[in-house]
């Protein structure tokens, strides 16, 4: 009797830190966005970057991010815990599955660990073992237990698909823009006010993690004072564009192509959404409905790839650090200084 309660308080110290990293993660998936220039506690170097994870394609799942996923998993796990439910088997494999496929997805598609993440699939994987080991004890499935484990999880998920602002993302690649755009006299695309009190050149590249995060942000702040920003898009990509290398710069080259078609910003949001080395030409053109034939004719223009290189070159010289990098009126600004002139919506 002793070792079963010692298991079952162990799984419930486990699936409480459980809640409480998904808890910590999802604080972090939050600041990501919300501040995508300040540091992280949990970025210790290229392969080991919460914030790169986080803000990857891969966090949000079924329209939810995956912390709040992960959250609910361990408050199920500990009812199931606290009640010796034979549900806790079934849900502890499901979450250790799940720790698997997870890690599968950091080390193949993101190329980075995320340390409070491998922390969360670290206790999954022992709430699976405890509960392995102490199934003689668990008390058989019932109607009741099922409803008392699997319903509170339930609602608190639908109130949150309900009720949770999407704040990962800004307007979507479908449909028309929700502002203004246009073309400046040398060729970038801009979006927000006809007559700006402020105009912020944002310098991006489209396989930047923090440039997802950094133009999203922007976007909101835009969304706030349509009337007085103008974000006008520049790029600077971080693969030197070369005419002669067919393979180079691909995303810059989607980026006019759409532009085209006047669906620059719609493929804008969907190359950062995605940011894979080699996006499908078809998928894209069909998700932001653009002729297809069109536009893949177009990328392989050699007049494209041209333009690519001159753009390259010419950003290359102002010898920015990295991206994303902000300018206003012709000077380059800090982070900090962004947030407040956007605050403001006009420069001063």
């Amino acid at each position: 009797m002793l070792g079963i309660a010692l298991k079952r308080w162990g799984l419930l110290g486990l699936a409480a830190a459980g809640l409480l990293l998904s808890l910590a993660l999802e604080l972090l998936h939050v600041r990501a966005y919300a501040a995508p220039t300040g540091s992280s506690f949990c970025t210790l170097g290229a392969r080991l970057d919460c914030t790169s994870v986080a803000l990857s394609r891969y966090a949000v799942l079924f329209g939810l991010p995956v912390p709040l996923w992960g959250a609910l998993g361990f408050l199920a796990l500990g009812t199931a815990a606290f009640r010796r439910s034979w549900w806790l088997l079934p849900l502890a494999a499901v979450a250790g599955a799940a720790s698997v496929a997870l890690l599968f997805v950091e080390l193949a598609f993101v190329g980075a660990l995320c340390l409070l993440c491998e922390g969360v699939h670290v206790v999954a994987l022992a709430i699976l073992v405890l509960a392995w080991q102490g199934r003689a004890g668990l008390v058989p499935r019932s109607r009741d237990d099922a409803a008392l484990i699997l319903l509170p999880p339930v609602g608190v998920m639908l109130a949150l698909l309900l009720f949770v602002p999407k704040y990962w993302g800004a307007f979507g690649w479908k449909g028309d823009l929700p502002f203004p755009d246009g073309v400046t006299e040398d060729g970038a695309h801009w979006i927000g006010a006809r007559e700006p009190k402020l105009t912020l050149d944002e310098y991006t590249d489209y396989l930047c993690p923090h440039c997802k995060a950094a133009t999203a942000w922007t976007l909101k702040r835009l969304a706030d004072k349509p009337n007085d920003i103008r974000i006008v898009r520049r790029h600077f990509p971080l693969v030197r564009c070369r005419a002669d290398q067919k393979s180079t710069c691909v995303q810059l080259r989607m980026a006019y192509c759409a532009g085209e078609q006047q669906r620059f910003w719609q493929m804008d949001r969907w190359l950062f959404a995605h940011q894979e080395l080699r996006p499908s030409l078809d998928a894209a053109a069909r998700d932001v409905a653009i002729d297809v034939g069109r536009f893949a004719t177009c990328v392989e223009r050699s007049d494209t790839y041209e333009r690519a290189e001159r753009e390259s070159q010419a950003v290359s010289k102002k010898r920015f650090v990295g991206t994303p990098t902000y300018m206003v009126g012709g000077k380059r600004i800090t982070a900090a200084n962004l947030d407040h002139l956007l605050e403001q919506g006009r420069a001063e």
